[in-house]
């Protein structure tokens, strides 16, 4: 399940609020968890935040999709 967003500010927006709600880390003491999901660049330039683990409200529930495309990998594995 996925969150869409047009910037990837509003995408690490919404991962910090989950974050602090998680009492994560990197907001308690400094340490170094601070997202449940880090947000990704989509193949159409707008970014998806992957929310399957997150306390979503009710209108992130009517607005999830699963169809999301990534762009192709350019890591070469050999």
């Amino acid at each position: 399940m996925y969150l869409i967003y047009a910037s990837e500010e509003a995408a690490i927006e919404r991962a910090d609020e989950e974050g602090k709600e998680r009492n994560f880390p990197y907001w308690t003491t400094g340490g170094t968890t601070r997202w449940v999901t880090k947000p990704a660049p989509t193949a159409d330039g707008l970014w998806a935040l992957d929310v399957s683990e997150y306390d979503l409200d009710d209108l992130e529930q009517t607005t999830v999709t699963e169809d999301v495309v990534f762009p192709e990998s350019t890591d070469d594995p050999e």
